[in-house]
């Protein structure tokens, strides 16, 4: 059930205070404030658990609680060796693949050099039988010699052929090879990156929850991180009040860091999910007059204030009968028309004046 406080100024019932039975008292008017109860907890903007994506032994903390911290700056160092291993191994292979696609490096020096063989060879050997058929259509030499010529040319051009080809694919086949190892290596890098969790946003370590020698994983949180000046409040309404909750609307926090001092903020955002465990809606305010130190998680009771009605008719909640009558004899029942209400005073729209005389059932 909603909880609802009516915060009554300024105005003092007639008759007897002590209002025992049969005692006769008259309606007072006064000030009334209508307000929701709500409590919540202080929370930096930002404010987030951070979770490694990997498992190791924490080797070293690189910060410490209250340090501020810039967006993507590493918090932690996490031992994975394999990780480590696989990143060593990506780097190595992306060196030799950069080194070997270049047009000077090993591989295509040597497959260029065959190439270079292969068209000597050819060259030669197409000399070689193009002067063999000139003598043979001048009848000088054997058939033998010339059919010698022309296999040796065949042979030469076939591995001309095959010498060209393969520099080609190996040319190809380094540059896809040389693509793929680059994206192995930035996966590897952005594992390494993973073995130090870095702060996703600019702001304040509030804490780390895990030491050197511990074993992080993906499942524990090791640190919470938030806004360094940026904090608000994040309330828990009840489902039978939201719908009296608008943005703009004034809020009155206490905190039990300050005592009795109030501080005022305002609604800026409600979130539209009820938390179906506790029936309560998430309400977002900020602070107007804030305290001059605030933590996360800090508790907070607050009072959002949904109207003020002056010149009020108010009677005690206990002087009400059947939730609609009041005594204004002994015996005698009087309908009544009610307004506000909560656990002590109710408000009396209809049904007697300020000059009637109640008594307590």
């Amino acid at each position: 059930m909603g909880t609802r406080i009516w915060t009554v100024l300024g105005f003092l019932f007639l008759g007897t205070a002590c209002g025992q039975k049969g005692n006769p008292i008259t309606p007072a008017t006064g000030p009334i404030t209508e307000s929701v109860y709500a409590n919540g907890l202080v929370k930096a903007e930002g404010q987030y658990q951070v979770f490694p994506t990997v498992s190791g032994t924490v080797l070293a903390l690189l910060v410490k609680e209250g340090d501020t911290v810039r967006a993507g700056q590493p918090l932690l160092r996490i031992d994975d060796r394999t990780s480590s291993l696989s990143t060593s191994s990506a780097e190595a292979q992306l060196r030799l693949l950069e080194q070997n696609v270049r047009e000077e490096g090993p591989v295509l020096t040597r497959l260029r050099a065959a190439v270079d063989q292969a068209r000597d060879r050819l060259n030669l050997d197409s000399t070689n039988f193009k002067r063999q058929e000139a003598l043979w259509a001048q009848g000088i030499g054997s058939r033998n010699e010339l059919d010698q010529r022309q296999l040796a040319y065949t042979t030469s051009k076939a591995a001309y052929a095959m010498a060209t080809k393969a520099l080609t694919e190996n040319r190809e086949q380094l540059r896809t090879q040389l693509e793929v190892a680059r994206n192995t290596a930035a996966i590897s890098a952005v594992g390494d990156a993973d073995r130090a969790p870095g702060s996703l946003i600019d702001g304040i370590v509030y804490d780390l929850m895990i030491e050197p020698g511990e074993l992080a994983t993906p499942q524990r949180p090791v640190a919470v991180i938030g806004s360094a000046s940026d904090l608000y409040l994040e309330l828990e309404v009840d489902e039978f009040d939201i719908r009296l909750i608008k943005p703009g609307l004034q809020v009155f926090v206490s905190l039990d860091s300050y005592g009795d001092q109030a501080f005022e903020a305002q609604v800026s955002r409600i979130i539209p999910l009820m938390n179906e465990r506790s029936r309560t809606f998430k309400v977002e305010a900020r602070f107007t007059k804030r305290p001059p130190q605030l933590y996360p998680n800090l508790t907070v009771e607050a009072s959002i204030v949904l109207r003020t009605k002056e010149n009020a008719l108010l009677v005690p909640a206990s002087y009400i009968v059947d939730g609609t009558y009041v005594l204004t004899g002994t015996d005698e029942k009087t309908l009544v028309k009610l307004g506000a209400r909560d656990m002590e005073k109710v408000e009396v729209l209809d049904g007697i004046t300020a000059n009637t005389t109640l008594y307590k059932p």
